[in-house]
């Protein structure tokens, strides 16, 4: 039954190749010109290769193909261990992942390109190229109609794959060289000017970082486990008898900033955890009041939370209300390894246990000089208080407390926080243009592909 029209769908016996009523329900959403079957121009391609061979000419095994095509190989070292049977790919092939083509998981393997070993579970194809550009067959099969028609030919339970032959049965549009090659490069001219915008918002972003380290006066040395030599630590730096923490500390110096260090406990007005109420009483949860968790970190403000309690949960829980304005920093997640997520709130909310809510002097520090401060001193933050467990990284409070932040007069902070707010605009405006440009080139790619 065809959920569109309501209506008995008749197939034709010729077609009726399987029992499986997903494959002739599909609406295909898309008309073309040109269409031609995949067999008509992909040939098989199955060339057993030894991991002898591939030791020999330095070649490798394939790890995977993600969702956006793009191909990642083993280490050289991994081939000894790897058990299986190997086939070769030639360059100028085509090949996709049997269980994840529906996902995207079709690469191209350029003209002149070194070959690689693959399992039976990456079905390999060549064609000829005077016929057919190998960067738009692609492109014509990582397109959405493409992934939706996929998803109906799969087979099997557990790991659903599109076998061989299913694939070869589905057509393509395919006009000529020419033609195929024109709708190439008007797509690559967007993507490239894409990653050109994204290149320039990475160079922002570092500038910003550079800008923050020259104007207070701190320098970066690497952290390395080999040292040679004596490290000699001023006894005013002395703070804890661990030589741990003291070389950590020589990180970062900031000897050279004219600014004073002023301990993070020395700024604070208040600072609280959370908690989260039980997940085993239903009134608890609903609409209500935020309950803000890691989760919902997603930039330099929150503006709202997945997740809301209720004023039950508030009532029999003394679970804290913090009023707007408020910073949230991430103290317990796995995600302490490379950030220290912190924002500002926008939203009352209340907190799970895994953040801290806290604010901080205001005649001393402006807000947005420490949001900023977290976020590109966050290396120097969880080098000097987080902790490692067994289960789940996080941040020692009392070494938060003791962090040293260089505090410049508050027109300098101003000074400082509008020329950061400045790059991170710019930053923004380069991002959302890189991503239109992507949205634009797949979406005129498949119009021009594809005719509704």
């Amino acid at each position: 039954m065809d959920k569109q029209t309501q209506a008995i769908k008749t197939i034709s016996y010729s077609d009726f190749k399987m029992w499986d009523v997903k494959r002739y329900s599909f609406v295909f959403h898309a008309s073309f010109e040109n269409a031609v079957c995949l067999r008509e121009i992909l040939t098989p391609f199955k060339q057993a290769i030894s991991k002898e061979e591939l030791l020999v000419k330095n070649w490798k095994i394939i790890k995977k193909i993600n969702f956006h095509g793009e191909l990642f190989l083993r280490e050289y070292s991994d081939i000894a261990s790897y058990k299986g049977k190997l086939n070769k790919v030639p360059d100028n092939s085509i090949i996709y992942s049997k269980i994840n083509v529906r996902h995207g998981c079709v690469y191209y393997h350029e003209k002149s390109k070194e070959p690689f070993g693959v399992s039976s579970e990456y079905p390999t194809f060549v064609f000829d190229e005077t016929k057919v550009d190998g960067y738009y067959l692609q492109r014509v099969l990582r397109s959405d109609e493409f992934k939706r028609l996929l998803n109906v030919k799969t087979s099997g339970i557990s790991k659903a794959r599109v076998k061989v032959d299913e694939f070869l049965d589905i057509q393509i549009p395919l006009p000529l060289l020419d033609k195929q090659q024109q709708i190439v490069e008007a797509f690559n001219a967007k993507i490239n000017l894409a990653q050109e915008q994204e290149q320039k918002a990475k160079e922002l972003g570092l500038e910003a970082h550079r800008y923050f380290f020259e104007v207070l006066g701190v320098e970066k040395n690497s952290l390395t486990s080999k040292r040679k030599g004596l490290s000699l630590i001023c006894y005013s730096q002395l703070t804890k008898w661990a030589l741990s923490h003291s070389l950590k500390q020589n990180v970062f110096n900031m000897q050279g900033s004219p600014f004073p260090k002023v301990p993070l406990k020395e700024l604070l007005v208040f600072f609280k955890g959370g908690k989260t109420p039980s997940k085993q009483r239903k009134d608890f949860w609903g609409k209500g009041v935020n309950w803000t968790s890691p989760k919902d970190f997603n930039g330099l403000y929150i503006h709202d939370s997945k997740d809301q309690i209720t004023e039950v949960a508030i009532s029999e829980t003394s679970i804290e209300v913090f009023p707007a304005g408020v910073f949230l920093s991430v103290f317990r997640s796995g995600i302490l390894q490379h950030s220290f997520p912190t924002a500002i709130t926008t939203i009352s909310t209340t907190i799970n246990q895994d953040l801290k809510a806290y604010s901080l002097k205001e005649e001393l520090i402006i807000k947005e000089y420490y949001l900023y401060f977290a976020e590109i001193f966050k290396e120097y933050i969880l080098l000097n208080a987080s902790k490692k467990s067994v289960t789940v990284e996080s941040v020692n409070t009392d070494e938060f407390f003791g962090l040293a932040i260089p505090l410049p007069p508050l027109n300098k902070q101003k000074e400082i926080v509008v020329h950061i707010l400045k790059l991170k605009q710019q930053i923004e405006s380069l991002g959302k243009q890189a991503k239109d440009n992507r949205e634009k080139a797949v979406q005129e790619l498949e119009k021009e592909i594809f005719s509704s």
